[in-house]
């Protein structure tokens, strides 16, 4: 993947995480939440949390192979 592909393709996860996380940190509407839904956000924002997590790991392991293949260009 050429660098100019990578880093758009790294600018749009950016831009979608930042629209996930907009919308997370809405207040809920003022319907009253029952026991149910209130255990389903709980496990949204845990899912949520760990996607967010992995994808984090996942952008500094293709930072890590690009630096890498730079490096190795110059070479």
């Amino acid at each position: 993947m050429s660098d100019q592909r990578l880093n758009t393709a790294l600018g749009r996860i950016a831009a979608a995480l930042d629209r996930i996380e907009q919308v997370a940190g809405r207040p809920l509407p003022d319907a009253e939440l029952d026991n149910t839904s209130v255990a389903e956000l709980a496990a949204l924002q845990e899912r949520h949390a760990k996607l967010k997590e992995e994808a984090t790991i996942a952008l500094s392991a293709l930072d890590a192979v690009l630096a890498r293949a730079s490096a190795e260009a110059r070479s």
